[in-house]
C-alpha cells in the first residue's frame, strides 16, 4: 500500500503531462460544411463579404422563398438565350455556387460539373464558361434578413444538360 502511494503523484504528474492543450493549434477543417473560403487567385478583390466568419445558408434566411427579383422565372430567362450546338454525350450537372453579401453584391463563385451518375466530368465546348458569366451578370439578388437583420448567405444554381442544351434549372 505505501508503495502505491509512493508512485500516486509520479503517476498523476504523468497523466498531467500528457494531456496536451489543443486550443493553440489552428484547425484545418471551416466552421460548417459547404463555406466558400476566399481564393485570391480566382475571386473578385472587390467583392467583401458583409460577415465574413458568419454566413447563412440560402434555406436559413427569413426571406428564403424570395431572394431574387422576379423569382425563377427570371433566373431562367436570362439563361434563355444561351444558343450552342447540340454535342452528344454532353450531359449532366453544372451547378455554380456563390455567396451573396448583405448588400446584395455576389462573388466566391465555385462550379462543379458531374455526369447524370455523379461523377466528376468536363463538359466539352464553352458552355460552362457561358453559364458562369451568365451567373456573375445576375443582378436581381436580394439581400437575406434573418432575425431582423442582413446577412450574407450561400446560393447554388444546378443546371441540367442533356447533348449540350439546359433542360432545366434547379433550385
Amino acid at each position: 500500500m505505501l508503495k502505491q502511494i509512493k508512485y500516486s503523484p509520479f503517476i498523476i504528474l504523468i497523466l498531467l503531462i500528457s494531456c496536451k492543450n489543443t486550443s493553440d493549434k489552428q484547425s484545418t477543417h471551416l466552421a460548417n460544411v459547404g463555406i466558400i473560403p476566399k481564393d485570391e487567385s480566382v475571386d473578385d478583390p472587390n467583392f467583401q463579404p458583409c460577415h465574413e466568419d458568419y454566413s447563412l445558408f440560402y434555406y436559413q434566411v427569413d426571406n428564403s422563398d424570395h431572394l431574387y427579383k422576379g423569382e425563377k422565372p427570371a433566373i431562367v430567362k436570362t439563361f434563355d438565350d444561351i444558343k450552342l450546338p447540340a454535342i452528344d454525350q454532353n450531359d449532366g450537372y453544372v451547378t455554380i455556387r456563390f455567396l451573396v453579401n448583405c448588400k446584395a453584391e455576389t462573388g466566391r463563385f465555385r462550379v462543379e460539373q458531374v455526369d447524370f451518375e455523379y461523377k466528376d466530368k468536363e463538359f466539352e465546348g464553352e458552355l460552362v464558361t457561358q453559364l458562369l458569366e451568365k451567373t456573375k451578370q445576375l443582378d436581381g439578388w436580394l439581400p437575406a434578413t434573418r432575425e431582423g437583420y442582413k446577412c450574407d448567405y450561400y446560393k447554388y444554381l444546378t443546371f441540367k444538360i442533356i447533348d449540350n442544351q439546359i433542360v432545366d434549372i434547379l433550385p
